[in-house]
């Protein structure tokens, strides 16, 4: 196909669609290879974001049930990452907060995001990035109302 060739709006969704498959399957083996998954990232982004957050709460902003957060809390504790600590307004409940280490662990999270992001697009020259941005902004915008 050419650049000039007219594509069906239903060939674009699909190819929108491969790519995005193969960013996510592409971002997840090189996350694996440092024991992340994107479950992790997302909970530890968000509890970096929202100091002494509630498990609860946490769960809701995710999009996951309670017994997810649970479960990787359990596994980021056990790692040092993440420490429960009893909420001040509610004895039943505990807000997560990022341990020393997990500040590391997001630091590194950073530049790993930053090196495989950089590896999937490096086949695009400057100009294609700002030009793909602008146009996926566009489009998500576009469908945001």
């Amino acid at each position: 196909m050419t650049c000039m060739e007219e594509v069906d709006a239903v060939e674009l969704g699909m190819e929108m669609s491969r790519a995005m498959r193969a960013f996510t399957r592409y971002a997840n083996a090189r996350f694996a290879e440092h024991n992340l998954n994107t479950a992790r990232i997302r909970l530890l982004t968000a509890v970096a974001e929202n100091t002494r957050v509630r498990m609860g709460e946490l769960a809701d902003r995710l999009g996951v049930t309670a017994r997810t957060v649970t479960a990787l809390t359990d596994g980021l504790e056990k790692e040092g990452i993440v420490a429960r600590k009893p909420d001040p307004a509610d004895r039943r409940a505990f807000q997560l907060e990022l341990t020393p280490k997990g500040q590391d662990a997001l630091g590194r999270i950073d530049q790993l995001e930053r090196q495989v992001t950089g590896e999937i697009f490096d086949c695009l020259n400057p100009a294609e990035r700002a030009q793909l941005a602008a146009l996926l902004h566009r489009v998500s915008t576009s469908l945001a109302g």
